[in-house]
């Protein structure tokens, strides 16, 4: 006669359950306690700076010097929500588990603007794995508690990479259309702005037409946050822009401006569908419980996967709060 071999019992199940999750929160503690510890001291902004300008061959801004359309496209674009947190971003981070789980990884991230210029000038551009990200994250707190929103911003600009060799806002400004910070338009500040995710990807001189698709990206942002209107974003699109280069992107017309909606509906109705179907599930398992058949028992496990699911779902679906 054939032993079928015995499931976990409730009991036991609870409590493999509950020392996971306290392994688990522990083991996230202790890595953030060590990153804080290992996280560089932030005092000698002003000197790190000018030391990472000089070594690329960037200028340093005065405060006031910069473009205000610049800086609102740079926001908008890589840190909506700057203004409002001290260096982390618990939204994005919301947002980015979905992603970094499915790809193993920590790339994505929700990477602030405190935390891009933590990873500029005290990582050495590292923070892909857990624990450099980790270490970043405590960095960017740092930053956040220690100099105003201005001062890092104002700062990022200076160090970040617009593509083409060039470092910081002047030198990207000269290069690709011989003006400087402070004298660029919206159309001119959008373009810089959109080169700062992927340099490369997006090089307005080898590739007009991706630079222009992104440009499109980040005049969509700056509607959504307030900065401009829709009128506005369709004047610049309307109108060919010219490098100094000579390279010109084509006019684009009739372009959906569209920000959308705060959530993606479908994806956070099928968070709900997944919900309600653990909740089914649970009754089912529930009504099961005292029968004898020892294999249906599985169904107690259930609701786990549909609520993890559930959670994903909803976390993905937010795009702006």
């Amino acid at each position: 006669m054939a032993h079928s071999v015995p499931l976990l019992s409730a009991r036991r199940l609870r409590r493999l359950t509950l020392w996971t999750f306290l392994a688990s929160t522990a083991s996230v503690a202790a890595l953030c306690a060590a990153a804080v510890i290992a996280a560089p001291s932030v005092s000698g902004l002003t000197v790190r700076v000018d030391r990472f300008a000089h070594a690329h061959h960037a200028a340093v801004l005065p405060l006031t010097d910069d473009s205000p359309l610049l800086r609102e496209a740079i926001v908008a674009t890589e840190d909506e929500r700057f203004f409002h947190h001290g260096g982390l971003d618990l939204i994005g981070l919301l947002r980015a588990i979905p992603y970094d789980i499915s790809h193993l990884s920590a790339a994505e991230g929700a990477s602030t603007i405190q935390e891009q210029l933590a990873k500029i000038l005290y990582l050495g551009g590292r923070d892909h794995s857990p624990w450099h990200k980790a270490v970043d994250m405590a960095a960017a707190l740092r930053l956040g508690a220690g100099y105003s929103h201005r001062r890092v911003l104002a700062d990022y600009l200076d160090v970040a990479y617009f593509g083409e060799g060039r470092y910081g806002a002047v030198a990207a400004s000269e290069h690709y259309f011989q003006r400087s910070a402070r004298r660029l338009d919206l159309a001119q500040a959008s373009l810089l702005a959109g080169l700062v995710q992927a340099p490369s990807l997006y090089d307005p001189v080898r590739d007009p037409s991706a630079a222009r698709r992104r440009q499109v990206d980040v005049l969509r942002s700056m509607i959504r946050n307030g900065y401009i209107t829709t009128d506005a974003a369709r004047a610049v699109l309307g109108r060919p822009l010219r490098l100094a280069t000579g390279t010109e992107l084509p006019a684009l017309r009739n372009v959906p401006l569209s920000t959308g909606p705060p959530f993606n509906w479908a994806e956070l109705t099928f968070a709900g569908l997944l919900l309600a179907l653990a909740v089914c599930a649970a009754q089912l398992a529930k009504r099961l419980r005292n029968g004898r058949t020892g294999r249906l028992r599985i169904l107690r496990l259930a609701p786990a996967p549909l609520i993890i699911a559930a959670l994903f779902a909803a976390a993905h679906s937010i795009q702006v709060l």
